[in-house]
Parts: C-alpha cells; sequence; structure tokens
C-alpha cells in the first residue's frame, strides 16, 4: 500500500479512517432509535441519513482512484489535471499504465528465476 502515489494513498487512509467509524456511528443511531421506540417515519431525513451519504461519496471517490491506479498507474485527479493542461492524452496515460503493468510483469518474471 505504501507504493500507491500520494493522492491514492491519500483516499485509502481516508477511507479507512472515516469510513467504518461513521457506519458505527449510523448503527448506534439505528439502535437509539429502537431502544427509545422512536417512530423511523419522524426522522428519515438529511440528519439521520447523513452517514449512508458520506460512506458513499467516500466509496466512490475510494473506487475511482482505484480504478484510475489500476488502469493509468496514477489518480484520477491528478490524470485529469494532467488531461486539461495538455500535458498527456489518454493514449498516454493508457500507455503510461501498460508500461507500468509491463515494467512490473518484467520483474516478477526475474524474480522467480
Amino acid at each position: 500500500m505504501k507504493k500507491l502515489p500520494g493522492e491514492v494513498y491519500f483516499f485509502v487512509v481516508g477511507w479507512l479512517a472515516i469510513a467504518p467509524a461513521v457506519g458505527v456511528y449510523f448503527a448506534a443511531s439505528i439502535i437509539y432509535v429502537k431502544v427509545k421506540h422512536i417512530d423511523p417515519s419522524q426522522i428519515g431525513d438529511f440528519a439521520f441519513l447523513w452517514p449512508v451519504m458520506v460512506i458513499s461519496f467516500l466509496t466512490l471517490f475510494l473506487v475511482m482512484q482505484l480504478a484510475a491506479y489500476s488502469k493509468f498507474r496514477t489518480g484520477f485527479f491528478s490524470a485529469w489535471l494532467e488531461m486539461v493542461f495538455g500535458e498527456i492524452t489518454a493514449e498516454g496515460l493508457y500507455e503510461r499504465g501498460r508500461q507500468a503493468r509491463l515494467d512490473k510483469q518484467v520483474r516478477k518474471s526475474g524474480e522467480k528465476r
């Protein structure tokens, strides 16, 4: 995991730090509603469901970052900015990812021998 680029590493650590805590908070909120016999129709709004949205957005960003890293060997937002500023084309991103995967395979085959 430490070999990930800084941007991808940030999202992985952020997800690991925030999502479980928010999930526990949401579960505790549900338990509180059940224990206090509160009518669920009275609390089905943003104030109660924000943990679900936070976890969803964090998971979406995490999946985007990991998918971009596996394909391009860079973070999603870094790749996007490179393309916007004309530093690299989409074909260049794909080529960089292919080259990185090829280098990794060559290193693995060299270690086996």
